[in-house]
C-alpha cells in the first residue's frame, strides 16, 4: 500500500519530502542544508534529489509536475521522469530560487 506522504527513510534532519524551502531561508547558521544534489529515500522506495527551481514551478495534482533536471541540479517543467510536490502534499507557488526534494519516478500502485 502507498504512504499518502512519502517521509525519508534515514535519520537525516531537514526539510520533508514535501516541503518546498522558499528563496532566502536558511537552516544551519547561515548554510543552506541540505545541498543540491543529496539525495534521500523515501518510504514508498523512491529517490528524492534535492533541488533548485531554476523558474516557476506549477503545483499541480498527483503524481505532481513532472521536471527536467539539470547537472546543477536546477530544475524546471520538463519530461525526465522528476516530480514536484503535488497539490496534496504542498499548496503553494514554487518560483525560481525555491528548493525542494523532486522525486524521481511515479509512486508504486497500490
Amino acid at each position: 500500500m502507498a504512504v499518502a506522504q512519502p517521509f525519508r527513510t534515514t535519520a537525516a534532519l531537514g526539510p520533508d519530502l514535501t516541503q518546498v524551502v522558499k528563496a532566502g531561508s536558511w537552516y544551519d547558521n547561515g548554510i543552506q542544508s541540505p545541498q543540491l544534489g543529496v539525495t534521500e529515500l523515501s518510504s514508498d522506495g523512491r529517490m528524492a534529489v534535492w533541488v533548485e527551481a531554476s523558474a516557476t514551478v506549477t503545483v499541480a495534482a498527483a503524481p505532481g509536475t513532472q521536471l527536467a533536471v539539470d547537472a546543477d541540479f536546477t530544475a524546471a517543467a520538463g519530461s525526465e521522469g522528476y516530480y514536484a510536490p503535488n497539490s496534496g502534499d504542498y499548496d503553494g507557488t514554487i518560483v525560481a530560487g525555491d528548493r525542494f526534494w523532486a522525486m524521481v519516478g511515479l509512486p508504486p500502485a497500490d
